[in-house]
């Protein structure tokens, strides 16, 4: 799919989308086709790609607080009752971001359209 009808059919810009895609072609999700048919397409089966890659890809890895990667970031880590809290949530976000895949995501939009509700689907 040309970059500009993904732009268009998302509603965003394309300088936007060329700063999404580059980087998720860099780690192999996408390949792209030069000439006049050319675009992008997924490297890979949907159900291979999880929302945690993607974000991994864009956002480097999620963390919600500094202490919870990076214990050295505070002096009292070792003994925090929240730093072991915050570290169970990101466990728990970081498995719910393994669980859902491309392919989820589009068996979700086909059942919106399905029922005539309108979405966006990346």
């Amino acid at each position: 799919m040309a970059l500009r009808d993904i732009a268009q059919r998302q509603a965003i810009s394309q300088k936007y989308l060329w700063q999404v895609v580059n980087p998720l072609k860099t780690a192999g999700f996408l390949r792209s086709t030069r000439g006049a048919h050319g675009g992008y397409e997924l490297a890979l089966p949907p159900g291979r790609i999880t929302i945690r890659d993607i974000v991994n890809t864009l956002e480097g890895s999620v963390s919600l607080v500094a202490c919870v990667a990076e214990p050295d970031a505070c002096e009292r880590s070792v003994s925090c009752t929240a730093r072991e809290a915050w570290s169970e949530i990101e466990h728990k976000l970081d498995e719910a971001m393994r669980a859902i895949t491309l392919q989820d995501l589009l068996r979700r939009h086909k059942e919106r359209e399905r029922n005539g509700a309108a979405s966006y689907v990346i």
